[in-house]
């Protein structure tokens, strides 16, 4: 089978297609749009790895849904582990809009405190480092957000107030 270019607006069934950098908008309760993106895909054998992602949502908000030009510099505000259907329930049309690297603006996975019989850190979903109680308290746990937290979460942040 040949690999074709991607082609944008779709709704993704599964994170099959998901790539890091995709991003979706996220229609706000004022009108603006908010941004979430695509930051890693769950690693093959974890559970949920065909349907769940790391996304972010972006310190972004605009008049109109965005491109991939207006998310030039921009980071994220919060990082979180989310199934499929956040995009299908939060995105406009439920789907992801387009692309950017994220390289280019310089975002990777946060860096998250995790336990299993010892203290480490972990970068998304890939190890990081072991690390000692007092420094592990210092970094935020990864979550799973429900599918319209991170709509939530940008009302909070974008919306009026």
């Amino acid at each position: 089978m040949r690999w074709k270019p991607m082609e944008y607006p779709f709704k993704p069934k599964s994170n099959r297609f998901l790539i890091p950098g995709q991003f979706w908008a996220i229609p706000l309760n004022s009108g603006k749009f908010a941004c979430g993106r695509v930051i890693q895909i769950m690693p093959k054998g974890e559970l949920g790895s065909t349907k769940c992602f790391l996304a972010g949502l972006m310190n972004w908000v605009g008049d109109k849904p965005p491109t991939s030009e207006d998310l030039a510099v921009c980071s994220t505000i919060k990082q979180g582990d989310v199934h499929i259907v956040t995009i299908h329930e939060t995105g406009l049309d439920g789907m992801i809009q387009g692309f950017r690297p994220l390289e280019i603006d310089g975002i990777e996975p946060n860096i998250f405190s995790d336990f299993d019989n010892d203290y480490f850190l972990t970068r998304g979903y890939e190890f990081y480092r072991r690390t000692n109680e007092e420094e592990w308290k210092n970094y935020e746990h990864r979550t799973s957000w429900g599918s319209h937290f991170i709509k939530e979460l940008a009302e909070h942040y974008f919306g009026v107030k």
